[in-house]
């Protein structure tokens, strides 16, 4: 697993690098100060953020010499990418935070014996333990590691001529780890990055890697993962991190030899933002507002709190409500259970109070588990006033793969119509800056009834196609028709496939 990105090089990095340049370029970055080299001291994670998120690339693009260290038996990368087959002899190739602070505590030769020595020959000392260190047990271990990281401060205070840059450790998944390790491991990151530890120490920069990894659940981000059970970064991830991480390194090092303020925060979370645009990363931790792209993971929610039931007040009966037993990340997901009558309808939804801006993203993305394949479901989203709201209609039918398994189903905003028996009034163009509410609704057949359940987990707003293979979804001939009768005015669908553009993906399995 150590030095798997380097069979995945090829067309896609390529083009992450290219896309790299040509910011670069076009921004017209002055050239960096002479002389200035970076190492990076990492593992497995930060390899992968290096290759697939033009790190390299990018730092040369900008002037600096940029070499990196991985495990030993990997050892020191020179600038130019070329391996050396030598390396810094990290002791037991531990960089835990009790593996740096012995690093640290090691004595400066010169001629360099030891990691330490070995780190001080370069002017920017980078640093990042991997996503275990996430896996903080106790309040005891939390403290553990922040006295680990006061020794490396007072080691670092000795030398302000260097500039050394602490990248917090990524966060962990969920399979392999539990919600009060995470939000310890969210208070360490929280801590690096405050007053109480940099205060006095300007030579220290803190780059917040589980910031911006970590969704609210302090777990890594479902479109982050490679799989379930693995904490690495995926190659979304970092050829979104990446270019942050470029810019970042080379504001602290301007800051710092300028004697100017340290980079200023970003007012949104790089996964709002476009691949590639050099907007500053910050040093303190970056703050996570839940309905940034996470609309909601029903962590939180319970009945009677936003999520409400209707239906056509027959025969027909929908059952909403939280689910323990089955989720696809933390510890609960929505489960709506249905019966509809014959000709009947009903839904499960949400308001909000004041209208929500969605329009940096490009849809709307949510994880799957349908009892059975096939299940109808209408996507509504209501605009305008919440008072007198218009609503627009996407539509999908459950994949095959979602039985048994999660799957995640998105729909870009083109997908989402105002239906016909809404009329002329209302808004008349879909503004995702103008979203007051969001509901899943089911109808039946005049002479058919409808009964299914479905999950619905971590729904979200999709900001870039995930690392996944797209399967197609084949239209029934009714949908292609005009869609199906007698469903009642909030949720009756009328949308043809293809003006639906619906895209399911299945996760792809990358050892």
């Amino acid at each position: 697993m150590r030095s798997f990105v380097r069979t995945l090089l090829g067309a896609k990095r390529a083009l992450v690098v290219l896309g790299l340049l040509i910011t670069l370029l076009a921004v017209g970055y002055p050239a960096a100060a002479q002389g200035e080299r970076i190492i990076f001291l990492h593992h497995s994670v930060g390899e992968s953020l290096i290759w697939e998120g033009g790190v390299r690339e990018g730092l040369t693009a900008r002037g600096y010499e940029f070499y990196d260290h991985g495990y030993n038996e990997d050892g020191l990368v020179l600038a130019d990418g070329t391996w050396t087959g030598t390396n810094f002899d990290v002791p037991g190739d531990n960089t835990d935070p009790d593996g740096f602070a012995a690093i640290f505590a090691q004595p400066l030769h010169d001629p360099p014996d030891n990691t330490f020595s070995h780190l001080m020959r370069y002017d920017v000392i980078a640093f990042k333990s991997c996503y275990p260190t996430s896996n903080i047990g106790d309040d005891a271990q939390l403290a553990e590691y922040e006295s680990y990281y006061r020794s490396i401060r007072d080691t670092i205070n000795q030398y302000p001529q260097k500039i050394f840059i602490v990248v917090t450790p990524p966060p962990q998944v969920p399979a392999n780890s539990d919600p009060s390790e995470g939000t310890r491991a969210r208070a360490f990151a929280n801590w690096l990055g405050s007053d109480e530890y940099l205060a006095g120490s300007p030579n220290i920069f803190v780059f917040d890697f589980f910031g911006l990894l970590a969704g609210p659940d302090n777990f890594l981000r479902p479109e982050y993962r490679i799989a379930e059970d693995d904490g690495h970064p995926n190659e979304l991830a970092n050829s979104t991190i990446g270019p942050f991480f470029v810019d970042f390194i080379d504001q602290a090092i301007r800051s710092y030899r300028a004697g100017g303020p340290p980079p200023a925060a970003p007012t949104t979370p790089p996964s709002e933002q476009v691949v590639g645009t050099p907007e500053p990363v910050v040093q303190a931790p970056l703050p996570v507002e839940p309905a940034a792209t996470l609309i909601d993971d029903f962590e939180r929610s319970a009945l009677g709190e936003g999520w409400d039931t209707w239906t056509d007040g027959g025969e027909t009966t929908l059952d909403c409500r939280l689910d323990t037993e089955i989720a696809h990340s933390g510890t609960a997901s929505l489960s709506i259970e249905y019966s509809i009558a014959p000709g009947g309808w009903a839904g499960c939804g949400r308001a909000y109070e004041t209208p929500q801006n969605w329009s940096e993203a490009l849809g709307l993305s949510m994880w799957l588990h349908a009892s059975e394949s096939g299940q109808e479901v209408v996507v509504s989203l209501h605009l305008g006033d919440p008072e007198d709201h218009t609503p627009f209609e996407g539509w999908f039918e459950a994949p095959p793969g979602t039985v048994g398994d999660w799957g995640l189903v998105e729909l870009p905003w083109h997908s989402f119509i105002k239906p016909d028996w809404f009329g002329e009034g209302g808004l008349a163009e879909f503004d995702p800056s103008r979203v007051v509410g969001i509901s899943f609704d089911f109808g039946a057949e005049d002479d058919t009834r409808n009964d299914a359940e479905l999950w619905l987990d971590d729904i979200a707003l999709s900001v870039e196609g995930p690392d996944v293979t797209p399967i197609s979804i084949s239209a029934t001939e009714e949908a292609e028709g005009g869609g199906i009768s007698g469903i009642c005015p909030l949720s009756t669908l009328s949308l043809p496939l293809a003006a639906v553009g619906l895209i399911y993906w299945r996760r792809s399995k990358r050892l």
